[in-house]
């Protein structure tokens, strides 16, 4: 894991002051910047009014956790040190309370939405958390272009909420899919639930017709195609394989090569069977909400086209910032902690070569202990 060595190292290693010195600026680069700090802030500051193709977010999931992980220590005299990552755990408090209230006054169909939550759930954990998240979708919609799209990842505990409050800003008639995000593991008998597996994200896009680019997944082999198909295979003249599709309402009858299809695959559906990261995955960086490059992939490549912008305002260790990086986008990467953006400078110069410090900027730090 050198990105991660490096970032803490340079964690470990910096002082006070060269702890807010980590923003830099290229002169002349367009797009890609990585920001460092408050993203609500950074979004009302600093991201233009529909500048942005695509959102990808993975924000705290209001899991009630603290989120940290053991650092290897190069010196074998010191042994390895938990390192805080983020903190997971929101309260009823002053904060709170003014983020809801700043909400509210805004009227609209935000501040109804949690002032009906506030009737639902009163004040306390869970509306912390939503009053939170509800002015920074309120500025992602903002900044979406009427093409745009935007891929909210969550689990259970707070999703279903999240998706009341999308279908406020969005529009119901703009919800495209609850995406499930199905990853194996091992499981184990619970008294009162199942194994719970999978994530959710939900896939909203801002107008009726966003950029998408659809996906095809190869079939595992010809035996589970035609089990797909449920219908007789036939031999042409030539001794090809095919089945009969029918068109235009059943009038004509298409033939459909087995092998032709193959080579298709078939189109992506709503199930997304893509493995978390394991311990030995050459991707895995320690940091502890990571997500798979292969999960990223797909939605880039579905949501947006070369040269298109992508943000992530929430993007930990840089997983949609490197997947930008390598399918030609630009991208623009919002996080609040030094770790974070450590990781995402060295793993971005791990993945792409010491050259990749001229192609973005970076931009911001602390501004109070």
């Amino acid at each position: 894991m050198p990105a991660l060595q490096a970032a803490v190292s340079l964690l470990a290693g910096s002082s006070p002051g060269s702890r807010a010195q980590m923003g830099r600026e290229n002169p002349g680069v367009a797009g890609n910047t990585l920001y460092y700090g408050d993203n609500l802030d950074i979004l009302r500051r600093c991201v233009k009014d529909e500048s942005v193709d695509l959102v990808y977010l993975d924000p705290p999931f209001n899991s009630n956790q603290e989120y940290t992980f053991l650092s290897a220590e190069k010196d074998s005299t010191r042994s390895a040190a938990p390192l805080k990552a983020f903190k997971d755990r929101w309260h009823w408090d002053k904060q709170a309370a003014s983020a809801y209230q700043e909400v509210v006054e805004a009227g609209g169909k935000p501040a109804q939405t949690l002032q009906a939550f506030w009737q639902l759930l009163g004040p306390g954990d869970m509306l912390a958390y939503l009053s939170m998240m509800a002015p920074r979708l309120v500025e992602l919609h903002r900044v979406l272009k009427p093409s745009g799209s935007i891929y909210l990842h969550c689990d259970p505990t707070a999703g279903y909420h999240l998706k009341v409050l999308m279908d406020a800003l969005f529009g119901r008639q703009h919800f495209q899919n609850d995406i499930i995000w199905h990853y194996s593991g091992w499981n184990k008998p619970n008294p009162t639930y199942f194994m719970r597996r999978h994530d959710l994200i939900f896939y909203y896009s801002k107008g009726a017709s966003p950029t998408f680019n659809s996906c095809s997944l190869p079939y595992a082999s010809k035996q589970e195609y035609l089990a797909v198909r449920k219908q007789r295979v036939y031999l042409d003249e030539q001794g090809r394989e095919y089945t009969v599709d029918a068109r235009e309402g059943g009038k004509r009858q298409v033939r459909v090569y087995v092998d032709e299809a193959l080579k298709r695959g078939k189109p992506a559906d709503d199930v997304w069977e893509i493995d978390k990261l394991n311990h030995s995955s050459k991707e895995r960086l320690g940091y502890p909400t990571q997500k798979p490059e292969a999960l990223l992939e797909r939605i880039i490549k579905a949501s947006s086209n070369e040269g298109d912008m992508v943000l992530d305002p929430f993007c930990g260790c840089g997983t949609a910032l490197t997947v930008a990086q390598r399918l030609k986008r630009r991208w623009i990467g919002i996080d609040s902690t030094r770790l974070a953006v450590a990781l995402i400078k060295n793993r971005l110069r791990d993945t792409f070569g010491d050259e990749i410090a001229t192609a973005y900027n970076i931009i911001g730090g602390p501004v109070s202990l």
